[in-house]
């Protein structure tokens, strides 16, 4: 009796000294209830095609170039991103460079999806429930849906109208393929060349032959080469065939219920066939090139179209005489955006389409968005934006002072904001007059009302400025950097309102000891190249101690650098090199002298106390590809920390409260296109617990407690 007692109590000690060793993994769900939610802008990205359904009242799809598929919400006018669920992994399928609809049955949509040529996966991709799911087609040949002119092009798949089985879809660089099994298998259409490489087939139609009108044709627009169609021929063979004098420079095609095809082009304006010659019947010769046109379902003679370039509010032109004439709509922009500037309607117009089930309703999409007129025959149509949920800005740059309005975004094309209410639409974007990008930004420490921005005319820098704020944003004076500087990073002093560095992309690291008036070389720097020639640049090799204003740091090849005197000196802080890494993120912790962290992608993360004459790697994690300090918790001394990497073999976002020592899972149980190329993360200064993510296209989220 004796023994199994004392077995007993062994027994008990073990598992009491068990449970008090930490768990290899040393991640733990968040505690407490925290929830993700998109931070609305409004619109801001472009809109390559809306496609309306040709039997289903009101069930429209918008494409875009980085933000994924969008299916219209009728009842609340907004759209519903329907490719939320794609993880970073496969983050190249947010761009669409085509769509297809099956006329025969409603739930059925087809999207070529890829971004980029030299990305991956690339495929076709289909929905069988409007698409709230996808599969895979397994076509996987590359798709290049952003960083073209011809992205606006198409569409690229067609569904056969009469049969659903059939479909085919153009490539960009390997031709025509088939399927006669609804996309379960693929066939190439060796007939039809591949066209121009990265340009390939941008344009798939199915229409009716305008001499047998029972007859099916299906007619393929190869880029440099012209116009194939499959038909019946003289001998009763269905067979594909170059079209005589066909443009080779087709954008979109489209073809009447009598059979005749209109062709917009990129460079030769429009033309129609009817099946024997061709006429150009171009609006107007001031443009030569035409994208979006559309045939009125009503009327064969009712023909819109749209021009695709020079500048912004473009003309629409209105026939009703199939071409033979044509007049400029007149129109305006009424519901948009109150941050919204007079260039975003109308400007590089990709498409225009007539909604078959409200007769005078169109649409239109362009840069900044998608627009409706409900009257297109008015002396002067009335248009409206539709930008709620279509969230496809790019974000650069972020910050997130202590005092004043919690989070300042830095945007591709729109500039930037002041988000003083994450959760409504901004009022107005940064007052940073003649930019269009904000590649970095950053606070004075003592002061939050003393802000800097610096801004771009365009992605490479050509006009480069540095705007400073002293009313926490709300209004802004532009200051000169050096000739010759582009772009870069910026950082503010902690004490001094009139000390700032600038590391530019091009030109050479100066500081200024007067608010930007002028600038002075700094000593011991190898180098200030923060790395990439565009915007889309997004290491942060430079930072502010948030403590001692005289104190910054910068990162170079392994190297932490160092200055204790406002940037006149620097000099190496760590003999011992860090690991090399192509994503590289520098931050002082806040209220903590001496205190810098270094964030290196697969190299993990690693922590100095010594101002980075020394570091430590922060165990448990495998990579940190985002991170930011944020708000600790009440009465703590220490901030909280946040990363985007893998911790334990765990992917996914983290908290911790405790310096790296323990973290907290807080990734989002359901997906909400976080996972499309996150790039930019900031911590809430203001409210512990909350972090702010940017994407590449699927615009900006807040993670936070849910109260």
């Amino acid at each position: 009796m004796r023994m199994f007692r004392l077995l007993k109590l062994v027994l008990i000690v073990i598992l009491m000294y068990t449970l008090m060793i930490p768990t290899s993994s040393n991640v733990v769900q968040s505690a407490e209830s925290y929830r993700w939610d998109q931070i609305p802008i409004g619109g801001g990205g472009y809109v390559t095609a809306v496609v309306v359904h040709p039997t289903e009242p009101d069930l429209v799809y918008a494409r875009t170039d980085i933000g994924g598929v969008y299916r219209l919400d009728p009842i609340n006018n907004r759209w519903i991103p329907l490719l939320d669920h794609i993880e970073a992994d496969e983050s190249n399928l947010y761009g669409i460079d085509g769509i297809a609809l099956d006329h025969q049955n409603p739930d059925i949509i087809y999207i070529a999806a890829g971004k980029y040529a030299n990305g991956s996966p690339s495929d076709i991709l289909k929905s069988t429930d409007r698409g709230e799911t996808w599969t895979r087609t397994g076509l996987n040949l590359r798709n290049v849906s952003n960083g073209n002119i011809h992205r606006a092009m198409g569409e690229s798949i067609a569904v056969n109208p009469s049969n659903s089985n059939y479909l085919h879809v153009g490539t960009r660089y390997d031709g025509l393929y088939t399927s006669s099994n609804g996309g379960d298998t693929w066939s190439q259409v060796r007939e039809v060349p591949y066209g121009l490489s990265g340009q390939g087939i941008r344009s798939v139609v199915y229409g009716v032959n305008p001499a047998a009108k029972h007859e099916q044709v299906v007619y393929v627009g190869v880029r440099g080469i012209g116009i194939f169609a499959k038909m019946k021929r003289s001998n009763g063979q269905m067979t594909w065939e170059l079209i005589r004098n066909s443009p080779e420079s087709t954008a979109r095609m489209t073809v009447s219920k009598s059979g005749i095809l209109y062709v917009t082009t990129d460079n030769r304006g429009i033309l129609k066939y009817n099946g024997k010659q061709w006429t150009n019947i171009t609006p107007s010769s001031e443009y030569s090139s035409y994208y979006g046109i559309s045939i009125d379902p009503s009327n064969d003679n009712h023909i819109l179209a749209a021009v695709r370039t020079g500048g912004s509010n473009l003309p629409l032109y209105r026939s009703t005489n199939s071409g033979q004439t044509w007049t400029s709509v007149n129109k305006t922009l009424n519901d948009r955006p109150p941050w919204w500037t007079s260039n975003m309607f109308f400007s590089a117009t990709s498409s225009i389409v007539f909604d078959p089930h409200h007769p005078g309703r169109v649409y239109a999409s362009d840069w900044s968005g998608v627009f409706k007129t409900d009257d297109i025959t008015q002396p002067m149509t009335q248009w409206d934006a539709i930008t709620d949920g279509h969230e496809e800005v790019v974000a650069l740059s972020a910050a997130t002072p202590p005092q004043g309005a919690a989070f300042f975004s830095g945007v591709a094309d729109q500039v930037g904001f002041r988000h003083s209410d994450i959760f409504n639409t901004p009022i107005q974007d940064l007052p940073l007059a003649g930019m269009q990008e904000v590649v970095s930004i950053d606070y004075h420490e003592a002061d939050p009302n003393q802000i800097i921005y610096l801004g771009s005319n365009d992605w490479y820098g050509t006009i480069t400025k540095l705007f400073v704020s002293t009313d926490n944003g709300l209004t802004t004076t532009s200051v000169n950097v050096p000739a010759g500087s582009q772009l870069g990073r910026i950082a503010y002093s902690a004490s001094n309102p009139d000390l700032i560095i600038y590391f530019p992309q091009k030109g050479k690291a100066v500081r200024s000891t007067n608010k930007g008036v002028t600038w002075q070389s700094m000593n011991g720097l190898p180098s200030n190249n923060t790395g990439g020639e565009s915007i889309f640049t997004y290491n942060q090799t430079l930072a502010a101690d948030r403590t001692n204003g005289n104190k910054f740091y910068a990162y170079y090849a392994g190297h932490l650098y160092r200055t204790i005197n406002g940037g006149a000196n620097w000099m190496k802080a760590n003999i011992v090199a860090l690991p090399q890494s192509e994503k590289i993120k520098v931050e002082a912790a806040p209220e903590m002298e001496n205190v810098v962290w270094v964030s290196l992608g697969g190299a993990g993360l690693y922590a100095s106390n010594s101002s980075g004459a020394a570091f430590t790697k922060i165990q448990n994690v495998q990579s940190s590809e985002l991170f930011a300090f944020g708000k600790g918790k009440s009465g703590g001394v220490t901030p909280a920390v946040f990363i985007y990497g893998t911790v334990n073999q765990v992917k996914g976002f983290f908290r911790s409260y405790n310096m790296g020592l323990t973290w907290e899972n807080i990734t989002p149980e359901t997906e909400i296109g976080i996972g499309n190329e996150p790039q930019v993360m900031e911590a809430d200064r203001q409210t512990y617990g909350k972090v702010y993510v940017g994407t590449n296209g699927r615009g900006l989220f807040t993670g936070y407690f849910a109260q």
